[in-house]
């Protein structure tokens, strides 16, 4: 084993440490995470850490630029639905979230106020933020980035994959799309050389509450899981924000207005799979999937 490799296996070491960092900065189950501590003083003014602003002023970028339809400001309706511990101990859920009337949601006008000079940021009192989505894609574009140096690098954190550069012999990285129904199989194998994969679903995160099937997307527009055809939207782009950032709004909007805000997005491809079983697949996802001449695909 030559330096280069003993330098890298030392940053791959070092990753598990990284993850933990972030997860006590982002996590909202840890009463002593800096996501929970700044919650609890909503309303002011604050001062965060580096990485707790950067993914906060990716979250509010996101935000405006689907019209407050995916904002982190929805802790509230997430625990309203039933959302109130992590969700591998989640059982048995009760209604008493639902039931509390001094609960407050988010809606898509509500903003968070960023300081870039003084790197502080201020929410709606009353409100809460939950990063989610927005802390996984960036922790794993984060560790690609500490990881490319030594090697072409792929980085799954839950199925959110940043991937730095082709393998060493020029060739596409190999990228399973499991079938959100028969859990058993894959849909498809892409060949992605670079860039970022986002899946997003109502097929796991989901939970029996207030008697009937509650999910972690929320649609701002009602403060409610949304109700919509699509059950999994998988999304190809160039950087993995913006495939997390697209895949949400692929199931939130339902079929017929996600197929039409995702083929107006520059360097997007996607998968949308229906409840009903049927595929919507953009020309470039086809193109990206295997083939015979799979190491010819460039883009």
């Amino acid at each position: 084993m030559d330096t280069d490799d003993l330098l890298l296996m030392d940053e791959v070491l070092k990753a598990r440490d990284w993850f933990e960092d972030w997860e006590e900065s982002f996590s909202r189950f840890r009463l002593t995470s800096e996501l929970s501590k700044f919650n609890r003083r909503a309303g002011t003014r604050q001062k965060v850490s580096e990485p707790f602003f950067e993914v906060a002023s990716l979250a509010l970028k996101v935000s405006r630029e689907t019209n407050g339809l995916i904002t982190p400001l929805i802790l509230n309706a997430l625990q309203a639905s039933g959302y109130t511990e992590d969700f591998e101990n989640l059982v048995n859920l009760t209604d008493i979230a639902l039931n509390n009337p001094n609960i407050l949601v988010a809606n898509g006008n509500q903003e968070f106020e960023i300081d870039d000079v003084d790197h502080t940021i201020t929410i709606p009192f009353g409100t809460q933020l939950d990063f989610g989505g927005f802390a996984k894609g960036w922790a794993a574009h984060q560790t690609m980035l500490r990881l490319q140096p030594f090697a072409p690098v792929l980085v799954d954190a839950g199925g959110d994959i940043a991937v730095s550069s082709p393998l060493l012999d020029g060739s596409a990285w190999p990228i399973g799309v499991a079938d959100p129904i028969n859990k058993e199989s894959n849909l498809g194998l892409l060949m992605i050389p670079m860039g970022g994969v986002a899946t997003s679903g109502r097929d796991y995160r989901k939970w029996f509450s207030n008697n009937r099937w509650q999910h972690h997307l929320i649609d701002t527009r009602t403060n409610q899981p949304a109700e919509t055809d699509v059950y999994t939207a998988t999304v190809v782009a160039n950087d993995l924000m913006v495939a997390e950032m697209n895949a949400k709004m692929g199931v939130i909007i339902g079929s017929e207005d996600a197929a039409s805000w995702l083929n107006s997005q520059p360097n997007v491809d996607y998968l949308l799979v229906l409840e009903n079983g049927e595929y919507i697949k953009s020309e470039g996802f086809v193109e990206r999937q295997w083939n015979e001449k799979w190491n010819q695909i460039t883009h």
